[in-house]
Parts: structure tokens; sequence; C-alpha cells
């Protein structure tokens, strides 16, 4: 009894390492390899991102070489400020690193297109002086940053969202110049309506 069982149950390990090794062949390589390179040429795309001028300081505070990024806002931000803007929830601000995180196509071209300076035009083109951080101090940055995107107290009331560039990193919009509509994945949602006064 116990060598038939014992027979039986090499032929099952190898029938099974057999099956297991088939499957892992016919899983392509090359799909993984074209995969990995297409990350690759991402990452890359992102590096050049961060390394044009308005993006090498956080948008929302003072500290240099931000490594993370809001996919759906288009701007680059420090690690801090990553876990305040993964506060906000994935509707206001969709966090991922520009280094670890696996990204899409889409998800480049709109940072591409938006970048710091863009962005910070219209999420601070009210903002009063002395009101940015001067630092990187987590509880004075979560409550600046809870004002400037889920409260909107700073936008541009006269344009719905930021005006994405061209992807080549043309900066901020030109002084007096009247803005295109943003795309719809750039358009930011209406804030509820302000009760009315009681008589």
């Amino acid at each position: 009894g116990d060598q038939f069982s014992c027979a039986r149950q090499r032929v099952f390990a190898d029938r099974f390492t057999r099956a297991v090794a088939d499957l892992g062949a016919r899983t392509s390589p090359p799909s993984a390899m074209a995969d990995e390179r297409a990350q690759k040429a991402l990452q890359k795309r992102l590096a050049l991102c961060l390394k044009r001028p308005e993006n090498l300081v956080c948008a929302d505070c003072p500290m240099r070489l931000p490594r993370w990024a809001s996919v759906n806002l288009g701007i680059f931000i420090c690690t801090n400020c990553s876990g305040a803007h993964r506060g906000l929830g994935v509707h206001i601000s969709f966090v991922r690193s520009t280094a670890l995180d696996r990204w899409t196509d889409d998800q480049v071209v709109k940072l591409e297109r938006m970048g710091n300076r863009r962005a910070n035009a219209y999420w601070e083109a009210n903002l009063p002086k002395g009101a940015k951080p001067m630092s990187s101090d987590s509880p004075v940055v979560e409550r600046f940053i809870r004002k400037k995107y889920e409260a909107r107290e700073f936008v541009d009331r006269n344009v719905n969202g930021p005006t994405p560039g061209d992807g080549n990193g043309d900066g901020a919009v030109a002084q007096n110049a009247v803005p295109p509509a943003p795309p719809a994945q750039f358009t930011v949602p209406a804030a509820a309506p302000a009760p009315a006064p009681a008589p």
C-alpha cells in the first residue's frame, strides 16, 4: 500500500511540475520584455518632466526634487505632500511614485501637458501673500493642501480648470491670454454652492 501511494504521489508531482513548466513556457517572455521596455520609456519621459525648471520644486511646498505625482492634477509633489494628497482621496488627487509605480501612456501625457507652473496658475491664482507654506512641516502643508484642492480657496474663478500645454514644458499661461476650455481629464468638479445666509 505505502509503496503504491508513494509512486502515485511521485507521478502526480511529476505531472504537476510539467504542467507548471508548460504554463510558464506559454507565457511569452517577449511580451513581458516589451512591457518592461515600455515602462522604462515611460519612466524616462517622467524623468524629463521632473528636470523641467517648473517641476524642480514641489507644487505645494518649497521641497526640492519631488519624486511623486498627482496624475489627475498633473503636478509633481514631494514625499511629505504626497501623504496629504492621499488623504484627499483619489477623486481629487491620484498619487503615484515617479520611480516605483507602473505608469500608462495617458498618465504620463497628463503630467507632460500640465506641470507645476501651469497647474498652480489655476490653483493658486488668488493665493494671498504668505499663504503658501515656507517649510514642509506636515500639519501646515496638510492644511494648505486641503484649502487649495479640497476647498478650492485660491482657484481662478474665471476658468473651469488648469490649462494644459502641448507637452513640451511650455510654462504658465501667457498674461491676459484667454485660455481654451481644458480637456475633460483636467476639468475640476464644481464646488458645492454655499448655503444661503439665514434671514
